[in-house]
């Protein structure tokens, strides 16, 4: 399985690509330091899993997380960040991330995320208090997305182009994001 990882910092990086290296079945297809670099790698390479961080020097890992869905063939997408809490994996799922880990994981379970997946459990109290910071509009979006409903599914149900819907989910990100700089969800 080919895997690409995004990471500003060269040593995580490294460390990322010996522990990936030694696992069998996993390949590192390429490794990225900005979300540029990122989608170029994911692009050209169509890793089968991305591993991303959420803070990159051009952008950031779940803006990067949402182009990826414009390809022809996106690959899984795992947030790994110092930063992960509930409200990060709310906006992980509005991004398309299949999952959120936070970087003190232990390497058995970053491993076994990448190999079989990383389905990232959603906690009530974050989602209610997301909810309070988007239009009402957005609120079913959010909840089909909150229970794995896919977007071509969600755009049907809901009677939405689908580039209305990728210009919602993009806007929901950009509020989510400035949002939680300002009002993080410690405990939610």
């Amino acid at each position: 399985m080919d895997i690409v990882l995004v990471d500003d910092h060269p040593a995580v990086r490294a460390g990322l690509r010996g522990l990936v290296e030694d696992e069998d079945g996993l390949r590192v297809a390429a490794t990225a330091a900005t979300a540029r670099e990122g989608f170029e790698a994911i692009a050209d390479t169509q890793p089968e899993v991305a591993l991303v961080d959420l803070h990159l020097p051009d952008d950031d890992g779940l803006s990067l997380c949402l182009r990826t869905r414009s390809l022809p063939s996106p690959p899984r997408v795992i947030i790994y960040s110092a930063f992960a809490d509930a409200g990060l994996a709310v906006r992980g799922v509005i991004a398309g991330a299949e999952g959120v880990l936070p970087k003190a994981t232990a390497p058995r379970l970053l491993l076994d995320a990448l190999l079989f997946g990383a389905k990232t459990q959603l906690d009530t109290r974050a989602l209610r208090a997301i909810g309070e910071r988007l239009d009402a509009a957005d609120l079913p979006i959010l909840g089909m997305l909150s229970h794995g409903v896919g977007p071509e599914e969600i755009a049907v149900t809901l009677g939405l182009e689908p580039e209305w819907l990728e210009a919602r989910r993009w806007a929901m990100l950009s509020r989510l994001t400035a949002s939680a700089r300002r009002h993080p969800l410690a405990a939610a």
